[in-house]
């Protein structure tokens, strides 16, 4: 006869486990989310259902989640999905998952951009969250979005397509402004942003295991400064932006002195300046092409 377990004690025992495999943090959260994926049920729904027994196959699904987990795999890859700008997205292992840091991001392009027309390129979309973002808070925005991995474009699509915006949001394979070549953008654009890679290579071996054993390192890695993908970004959105377009680039706050130097350094830019993201660190370099 099989041992009886309740959500509860399945619950216990994932976090305990999670706990000493050194996600400490997230230990219960996480134990809860993938419960949750099991049972087929909101994770607020596990509270009323604490002493409901789970049978053993239920049980033999999350002991095979849990497990994963604590190999330090990311519970929204696993679940295939995440909440950004409180709309839920498409992952896959071939994207970069949304960070909360990047809606800062958003949120500069979003208080530039005005109710009316706007075009906006989207540069290293990803899995197309800050793409499809813009779009859904702007109706009338046109969005080009671009990015290296086919892999990556293809989850960016059905993004789009989930959230119904796939009419303005056009994707381009290529690498950073390469994609756009040919593309007829004679009035130039009214807004560029990328959230580009920004980790050095020496940094690269001290990230998170969750981060650096299953995420793209792709999407990550940007030379032996971290600056390579900003300084090219720099270099080639004056080509592209109408006179007063906003430029907006995601950094890490390790790169970020750096990265408003070299803006300052080109000709094409004024209003230089760094934001900080919710949790005080610099997060966003704005530029406007000159006039």
């Amino acid at each position: 006869m099989s041992e009886a377990w309740k959500v509860l004690d399945l619950i216990n025992a994932a976090k305990s486990f999670f706990e000493k495999k050194g996600i400490a943090d997230t230990a219960r959260l996480d134990a809860e989310l993938l419960l949750a994926e099991v049972l087929g049920c909101g994770r607020i729904d596990l509270y009323v259902r604490h002493d409901e027994l789970v049978d053993d196959a239920l049980r033999a699904e999350f002991r095979d989640l849990v497990r994963r987990r604590g190999e330090r795999e990311p519970v929204k890859q696993m679940l295939g999905r995440c909440e950004f700008m409180s709309h839920e997205f498409i992952l896959t292992p071939d994207v970069l998952v949304p960070r909360p840091e990047t809606e800062t991001l958003v949120g500069c392009v979003l208080d530039a951009l005005g109710e009316g027309p706007q075009f906006v390129c989207d540069i290293g979309t990803g899995s197309g969250n800050v793409a499809v973002s813009i779009a859904l808070a702007r109706a009338k925005a046109t969005v080009w979005a671009t990015d290296v991995s086919d892999a990556a474009l293809a989850v960016a699509r059905r993004n789009a397509e989930k959230h119904n915006v796939a009419g303005r949001v056009t994707f381009c394979a290529g690498d950073l402004f390469e994609a756009l070549a040919g593309c007829d953008i004679a009035d130039g654009a009214d807004c560029i942003v990328s959230n580009p890679p920004y980790v050095s290579e020496s940094e690269f071996a001290d990230l998170m295991p969750e981060v650096r054993e299953y995420e793209p390192r792709l999407a990550l890695l940007s030379g032996d400064d971290g600056l390579e993908h900003t300084s090219r970004i720099l270099a080639g959105a004056p080509g592209l932006l109408h006179a007063g377009g906003l430029l907006a680039i995601e950094i890490g706050p390790h790169i970020a002195d750096r990265a408003a130097a070299a803006a300052q350094a080109h000709d094409a830019y004024e209003e230089v300046r760094i934001v900080r993201d919710l949790s005080k660190r610099q997060r966003v370099l704005l530029a406007r092409k000159s006039a």
